[in-house]
């Protein structure tokens, strides 16, 4: 406060910049709006600032702290010091925790006014008394649209409007504070504020009534009434106590205490202009007729204060500063200078005591002058006694991050812990199934039916003077139900066991479960981070080792136990996208784990990436082709996808050997489907025919020959499938004919080949050998023709050959055309389509 005076006098830098500093410095702590010293110096410096008119400076700083705490700026340190407002609920965060703060007055005085600044920035007020006028809604449901509306990062809460913190800070606020009236002035700015004319609606009543709708909204407005007539009463015994004790009438506002202190006395006249204005503050809060707005201001009576109510009503915002106690906030920053003046005088004639009787020039007397300075604070205290604590997660050993055998030790030793609390939540599941079949099995034996005898007395009383001869008696017999205590004894301790079960899962997992998993963490994130840093073929080997170790704790009780399976997925994710994914040496040993335990295929297969190992790309699609079946067909599904045929033809430029190979293996794959696919086998042999005709298109026609005799010798003997045919033709660039027998068109695909005139001359050729051969390969066939054997292809092959004759008698017709006349080439063409429709 002394800093803030003395910058205040001329030719000083001015109480804002030292302002400035000191907000800045106490705000710049974590969490210090939680620290009840820093809290007094910040009232100190509000009040510091109310005085000398400086508050746009604190507010400013505020301001943007708070808007960092809403979440529109990125400032991490700030929002990770407001983390426990954002966990803690829906409550939107401000620097006074609760509703009010009745100890620091005037720092929830400058907050206020900093939030009702944002609130009135990001029109918040202004869409939620639109929604309360225009559509009659519900305080919180005009607050839910207008967070719609806007696109506010956090929602905001109803508790943390303006006119409902301003209402609570009047009733924690003491009665003889100087903000209370400003306070109260701030709250029915807000209650009386008329929001018509805004939204192009006529001047109608008062906003304030409809933000108290709720029954405890209502019970808050009881409230304040309560708390208006108590300030009343307070100001009004205040001012005849005064007048008791200066009965002369003196103005004098200071008086006199014990040990010659001087107490500020507040001015009588005061204490009534504001007994008169709480007063006025009880008949606004009451008076019905400004909500539904049929009042005529000018005509009220006196005492509603017609002048300032309408200045309220119309929104303006100048402070009422006559009703605030000036001279006693004056008083009060003036018995903070003296405070400190007095403890200046007191060190400084200490220190002239110490100065007469030590000689500060004499440089042998230095440590007798230092001792001699220690000796006036107190005496330090020893160090407290360190508690030796054992940390909850052990550290990770830098040796284990480059050490195969220590990090499989460590990591077998933490997943040890995780499988096995796997294994026993799914023998508990396993346990109370039995129990349950149990149960059912034994319940219809509880009760059983037994034929029983009863006989009863039926007593004669007799009638019109007769004697009864005695009672009759009556057998009945039935089947009764009867309870089996053996049965129910089992029931009771079946049903026991399975409460014992429900008690056991639902205890939280133990403490070795939770070092085990926050351990293991822990280490592969270290692992990760070195060899982000450093990528050595050790780390890199400790990080397969580990991805493989964490694999093959995989089973089939961690897969039933979610929390065991999302830990476990989550660490082969990010260790096969670090360590595997791309690493030519471990695309044959993951295929492995794969094909040797099926159930892995999901977990693997994304890291599974052959195209990495060019010189193993063949030897891995023949295995999987070998595992090729009709019960793990999504399985090879999912590893075909893996194999992306044609970057390694472009990439890798394989020579035409080990194209030959894959080209065979494919075939065997599209024998193995069959003639007529599984429906299981649809989606591998979609996969098998697309990579089929990329190897033939790539490099045309190198493996033209050996596809065509590959496709041919299958079809012999109906081990391929027509679809085969179909997409090898697609391939070629042909398809089916179209139309009847009165014209044959062909339907040219684009394609990035083209037959030469020699290759078609050369296939008819083969074709015509082919099929002669055949035709004599048996009696059957010589016989009967082939027609049976090549029924499944008789489309597919005619579409072919009628290919093939177009193309050839296009390049005859081209050549016909260098040394014909046009008319000779029409009736060729003529004579052509003659022969086919024939």
């Amino acid at each position: 406060m002394t800093h803030i005076f003395m910058s205040s006098l001329p030719n000083r830098v001015g109480p804002a910049a030292v302002l400035e500093f000191w907000v800045q410095a106490l705000t710049s702590q974590p969490l210090w709006h939680k620290e009840r010293a820093v809290l007094c110096l910040m009232d100190h410096l509000c009040q510091a600032a109310f005085q000398f008119n400086q508050e746009d400076c604190v507010q400013k700083l505020l301001y943007q702290q708070h808007k960092n705490a809403l979440g529109y700026h990125c400032d991490k340190g700030l929002l990770s010091s407001l983390v426990s407002w954002i966990v803690a609920g829906n409550v939107t965060p401000s620097f006074i925790e609760g509703n009010a703060n009745p100890a620091q007055v005037w720092f929830a005085w400058t907050i206020l006014n900093t939030e009702s600044i944002f609130e009135e920035d990001s029109q918040l007020r202004r869409v939620v008394e639109k929604e309360l006028v225009i559509s009659n809604s519900a305080p919180d449901q005009a607050l839910k649209k207008a967070q719609s509306q806007l696109k506010l990062p956090i929602v905001p809460s109803l508790q943390r409007l303006l006119i409902y913190r301003w209402a609570h800070q009047a009733l924690a606020t003491p009665a003889d504070h100087p903000l209370l009236p400003l306070i109260w002035q701030k709250f029915f700015l807000l209650y009386l504020h008329r929001p018509g004319p805004q939204y192009g609606l006529p001047v109608d009543g008062c906003i304030g009534k409809r933000f108290f709708q709720s029954p405890a909204h209502l019970g808050l407005l009881s409230d304040l009434k309560h708390r208006l007539i108590e300030a009343a009463d307070f100001h009004h015994s205040a001012s005849k106590a005064l007048r008791l004790e200066n009965p002369a009438g003196g103005s004098e506002s200071l008086a006199e205490k014990g040990g010659g202190k001087k107490v500020y006395l507040t001015s009588p006249e005061l204490h009534k202009e504001l007994v008169r204005l709480f007063n006025t503050f009880v008949l606004w809060l009451e008076e019905e007729s400004f909500q539904k707005g049929d009042t005529y201001i000018p005509s009220l009576p006196k005492q509603y204060d017609a002048h300032r109510l309408a200045k309220l009503m119309q929104n303006q915002q100048d402070l009422w500063i006559e009703f605030v106690d000036t001279e006693r906030v004056q008083h009060e920053f003036q018995e903070v200078l003296d405070s400190w003046f007095q403890v200046k005088v007191e060190s400084h004639a200490a220190s002239s005591t110490l100065s007469a009787q030590t000689d500060f020039t004499d440089p042998l007397l230095a440590k007798e002058r230092i001792i001699s300075s220690l000796k006036k604070y107190d005496a330090p205290q020893p160090p407290l006694p360190l508690q030796p604590m054992k940390a909850p997660v052990p550290a990770i050993s830098p040796a284990s991050l480059v050490n195969q055998r220590e990090a499989k030790e460590l990591v077998r030793a933490n997943l040890s812990i995780l499988q096995h609390r796997a294994k026993s939540a799914a023998l508990r599941e396993s346990q109370q199934v039995a129990f349950n079949s149990e149960i059912l099995d034994t319940l219809p034996k509880l009760y059983s039916n037994r034929e029983e005898q009863v006989t009863h007395h039926l007593e004669c009383r007799g009638s019109s003077g007769k004697i009864c001869q005695g009672a009759a008696l009556v057998t009945i017999q039935f089947e009764g139900k009867h309870k089996n205590e053996a049965i129910g004894q089992q029931l009771h301790s079946l049903k026991k066991e399975v409460k014992q079960l429900q008690a056991e899962a639902s205890q939280p997992p133990s403490l070795s479960v939770v070092e085990a998993a926050v351990h293991m963490e822990n280490f592969i994130t270290a692992l990760i981070n070195i060899y982000k840093l450093q990528s050595t073929p050790g780390i890199h080997r400790v990080g397969i080792d580990l991805f493989f170790a964490v694999v093959g704790f995989v089973c089939d009780e961690t897969q039933r136990h979610p929390p065991t399976r999302q830990f476990f997925t989550s660490c082969i994710e990010i260790l096969g996208q670090v360590f595997i994914s791309g690493t030519k040496s471990e695309c044959k040993p993951v295929l492995q784990t794969i094909l040797k335990n099926r159930r892995l295929c999901t977990l693997l297969s994304p890291y599974f990436t052959p195209v990495a190992s060019p010189g193993e790309f063949v030897s891995l699609y023949e295995k999987v082709v070998s595992f090729l079946g009709d019960d793990n067909s999504d399985v090879i599904f999912m590893l075909l996808t893996k194999f992306d045929l044609p970057q390694w033809l472009h990439s890798s430029k394989p020579p035409l050997s080990e194209r030959t190979r894959l080209l065979e293996s494919i075939h065997l794959a599209l024998k193995a489907c069959g003639l007529e696919p599984e429906e299981d086998l649809q989606m591998p042999f979609s996969i098998f025919c697309k990579h089929w005709t990329c190897l033939l298109q790539y490099q045309f026609p190198d493996h033209y020959s050996s596809y065509l005799r590959l496709l041919m010798e299958s079809s012999s003997d109906q081990l391929l499938s027509p679809d085969c045919w179909k997409v090898s033709l697609k391939a070629l660039g042909c398809a089916l004919r179209l139309g009847r027998r009165a014209i044959i068109c062909f339907v040219h695909l684009p394609r990035p080949h083209s037959f030469l005139p020699l290759q078609v001359m050369e296939t008819i050729d083969w074709l015509s050998d082919y099929f002669l051969k055949l035709r004599l390969s048996s009696q059957d066939f010589r016989s009967f023709g082939l027609f049976s054997k090549w029924a499944p292809y008789i489309a597919e092959v005619t579409c072919f050959a009628e290919y093939l004759v177009n193309r050839l008698v296009d390049s005859e017709v081209a050549n016909l055309a260098r040394d014909c006349s046009n008319k000779q080439v029409e009736t060729s063409n003529d004579v052509f389509v003659w022969i086919l429709c024939l």
